[in-house]
């Protein structure tokens, strides 16, 4: 996806580029001091290296150090887009996503007095659509409070848009283990009664797949019981999730999300996926910490062939996801996950 930054701004409005022109990842209006200190939050940035270098841009382009260009005179199409349901919309700030055929563009709306009216995400590319419109069938379903409220979907430009509401809350810190709340949002992504693991839907999904050989024991150590379905997020990170003021969770970013998902698959994904991005942890020392850590928790009642099954399987999972995305077999993350279900056996 090329990034027509324009399309996104009112016209003749004068925007700045982070990091710059040349490496475009955030864009902001050059408001006064205090919006462009505020918009470029947006910025992402997880690890401590990466939130110093954030700061560093902020400062630059709150203190007006940042070169700024002009959007174009041709139609506003986020303001085209948004106008029949949210009126007040006067500025916006973009956030171009990883570059790749799932590439989105992520565009936060604020009104004349700074507040934030929602998100509206934008894709082009097949791939990116699909999770589009997975996130628009999962905000439709989701619980209320756990998850943005679903505002519109529909075409914009060459691509389609979702927006959304703007859930309340401050994202966590990038840290293990899970900070306090995480097991009660996931619990109420439980979805009763408990089915035999050979009728469950995401066993009977993962199985269609073509499930590799070594990864049938993973299987076999559940066999032993029944379990729930669980709405699954898919990335389940800590940078996808929000804390509200009086201390409850909720996610954003459903896009990888399914109604029939496996239970406690998140939360063996937050594990690994901050191991490996955050911590830099090898692959093989990040699953074992995850299946202990998964056995410690009473709630759970998982025994250690259980939790290692789950760990395996949620590495997987996310490896197809990336499959899917058209991510390559040999990018650090693809490689990191397939190490975990590889290069073990789950024990039955």
């Amino acid at each position: 996806m090329t990034v027509h930054w324009d399309d996104f701004f009112p016209p003749g409005t004068r925007v700045l580029a982070l990091p710059s022109w040349r490496r475009p990842r955030l864009y902001l209006p050059a408001h006064p001091f205090s919006r462009r200190w505020e918009g470029s939050k947006l910025y992402p940035a997880s690890r401590w290296s990466a939130r110093i270098y954030r700061f560093s841009l902020r400062a630059s382009a709150a203190t007006g150090m940042k070169k700024a260009h002009t959007a174009g005179s041709g139609d506003w199409r986020l303001g085209d887009f948004a106008e029949d349901v949210l009126p007040e919309l006067n500025s916006v700030v973009v956030l171009a996503g990883t570059p790749g055929p799932a590439q989105k563009v992520t565009a936060q709306l604020r009104a004349a007095n700074g507040k934030v009216l929602g998100y509206l995400k934008y894709a082009d590319k097949k791939p990116a659509r699909r999770r589009l419109r997975q996130e628009h069938k999962m905000l439709s379903e989701l619980p209320f409070g756990v998850g943005p409220t679903l505002i519109k979907f529909g075409p914009m430009g060459d691509g389609e848009a979702l927006l959304s509401s703007a859930l309340p809350g401050e994202l966590l810190s990038a840290t293990l283990p899970a900070p306090e709340g995480v097991i009660a949002l996931l619990d109420r992504l439980i979805v009763p009664p408990t089915q035999p693991l050979e009728v469950h839907p995401w066993v009977r999904h993962i199985q269609s797949r073509g499930l590799p050989p070594r990864l049938h024991s993973c299987l076999e150590a559940l066999a032993d019981r029944t379990w729930p379905v669980a709405i699954q997020h898919g990335d389940f990170a800590p940078w996808n999730l929000l804390r509200r003021s009086d201390g409850v969770l909720g996610a954003i970013d459903w896009e990888y999300g399914t109604p029939e998902g496996f239970p406690y698959m998140d939360l063996a994904y937050y594990i690994l996926q901050t191991s490996a991005l955050i911590y830099r942890r090898k692959p093989l020392s990040a699953a074992q910490h995850a299946a202990e850590y998964l056995t410690r928790l009473p709630a759970f009642g998982l025994d250690s062939a259980e939790a290692q099954a789950l760990t395996h399987l949620a590495a997987y999972d996310a490896y197809l996801k990336g499959l899917e995305d058209g991510q390559s077999e040999s990018t650090y993350l693809q490689t990191w996950r397939r190490k975990i279900w590889q290069e073990t056996t789950c024990h039955v």
